[in-house]
Parts: C-alpha cells; structure tokens; sequence
C-alpha cells in the first residue's frame, strides 16, 4: 500500500496561486468573488487517491457498486474485501447519486461511491450535467451528515465514461462553490480534487480561477512574504503518480455496464461519436 498522505500536506488553492502553480488568465473574467475562507478550504493535486488521510474519498464507480477497473478497481484493491461485502448489502446506487461505506483498509475513514454519467448517451437528452452535479452534490451533503471534514473527489466520469475534463471540472467546480456559497460547507475543513491524470489535473488549473479567483491584495497593503512553511511545503508536495490505476485513456469503444440488473454480461457500447453494437466483454471504468 502506497504510504498515506496526510491533510497537512495537500496544498490548498491559497498556496497554489501564491507558488504561481496556478495563473488566472487576463482575458477570463471570474465568474464570481474572491474568497480567502474558500480558497484554504480547496485543494488540488495530482495523486493516488487510494493514498489520501482524509475523512472521505469519493469513488468513480459503477452502477453496481461492486467495482470495476481504473480508480474504482484500485480503491476495492486497497479497501480490501470487505468494503464489497457493504457494497453488496446497498442494492447498487442510481447514476447522478451516491452511497457512503467505511474505507476499511484504506486511511481514508469513508469511502462515498458516486456512479458519473455516460457522456455521450446522456448528453443526447440534456442531463450530463445535471448527473454529474448530483454526483458532488450528494457526496457533499453525505460528508456534512456523517459529520465529516474533509473530502477528496477522483474526476468523476472523465475516463472511459468520455465526460471531457474541461466540461467535467467546471460542473464540479460550479457544484462546490454553490454548496459553499449557501453556507452548507461551512464545518468542513478541505475538499479535495485529486486528479490521478494530468489532462484533468490541467482542465481544474484553467478553470479553477473563474470560480475560486485569486484574493488580490490591496496596494497600499504591503505583500506578505512567503512563509517558511509555504516555502518547505513547495519542495515536498506529493509526487504525481506513475502506476496504478491504469491509464484511462482507451479507443473511443467502451463496454460498460447496464445502470439496472445482476446479469454482469450487460453491457453498453459508448463512443464519441455514436454508439455501435458489439460483443459484450467486461471492461475497466
């Protein structure tokens, strides 16, 4: 098992606009208000969530709940056998919600199993983002029931479920600062976007500005040096990963499972462009 990374060390969006990891664009305005609460509150990085000493991760997972490939598969791995034991008393969870289970083996306290949509089968009837929303949506609301403080979301839906990371981000961006901004948040003391690709990690520093701006400091305010603190947590942030889960990057067919039914040889074919017909064959998430 990968060694646990604690909270302390995860750097949070004040950090990363301080150490110049993220850089708003001057010709994209922000879409809302600069905040310092909020923007201690927000971490990026790129990293193993299976890693993470946090309250709560949030899986990508499937329908049945039972696990898959890519971050779902390795979450299952890492939980060990029992977190699929809960998992089978739950009766599978419907796409755009999620179902909260102990991490067992994992450092992470919870495990909150969100099922992402199909991009291009939902988005042919308007509700992609409605879906993913309710994906971060629910695993929020379930962390502030379960009295939880921090909460670490995978990309949910941006692998072989073909939800591009830039749309993908954006929708859970805009859902988090929504729950935020309507003082649901207020008890909880980080949430996470753990990235396990560079594409997404990339697609969450572009958009991140329009949602969670920079505080600009006033000029007659004299800027704060860097801290020690800041300066030693730069030179030992969590290093990106380079093994598992696997690569989620795959030809645009993918067999998937049914959202309904016990049968595991069903299985949906998604493409980008249309869905075709082929031979039912397990795949990974």
């Amino acid at each position: 098992m990968a060694t646990p990374v604690p909270l302390a060390e995860l750097p949070t969006l004040s950090l990363l606009y301080k150490l110049n990891k993220i850089t708003p664009d001057d010709h994209v305005e922000a879409s809302h208000a600069p905040s310092a609460a909020y923007n201690d509150k927000i971490s990026v990085i790129r990293q193993d969530i299976t890693a993470l000493a946090v309250d709560a991760i949030v899986n990508a997972a499937n329908n049945s709940l039972l696990g898959g490939g890519g971050v779902d598969g390795a979450i299952h791995r890492a939980a060990g056998p029992e977190l699929v034991d809960e998992c089978e008393t739950l009766d599978g969870c419907d796409t755009g919600s999620a179902k909260i289970t102990d991490g067992y083996e994992l450092p992470a306290k919870k495990v909150i199993h969100a099922v992402g949509p199909i991009y291009w089968s939902t988005k042919s009837e308007g509700r992609h983002t409605e879906l993913l929303s309710g994906c971060y949506r629910t695993s929020l609301e379930l962390a502030a029931e379960h009295g939880l403080k921090s909460i670490a979301f995978s990309a949910l839906s941006t692998g072989v479920y073909g939800y591009p990371s830039g749309e993908a981000s954006e929708v859970a961006l805009d859902t988090v600062r929504a729950f935020l901004d309507e003082g649901l948040g207020d008890d909880m003391e980080r949430i996470i976007f753990c990235n396990f690709m560079q594409k997404d990690e990339d697609a969450y520093f572009e958009n991140i500005p329009k949602y969670f701006p920079p505080v600009v400091e006033s000029e007659d305010q004299p800027a704060e040096e860097k801290s020690t603190d800041e300066t030693d947590l730069a030179t030992k942030l969590p290093d990106a990963p380079t093994t598992e889960p696997t690569d989620p990057e795959q030809p645009s067919a993918k067999k998937q499972k049914l959202d309904s039914g016990d049968d595991d040889d069903d299985f949906v074919v998604v493409e980008k462009e249309e869905a075709k017909e082929a031979e039912p064959a397990k795949a990974e998430l």
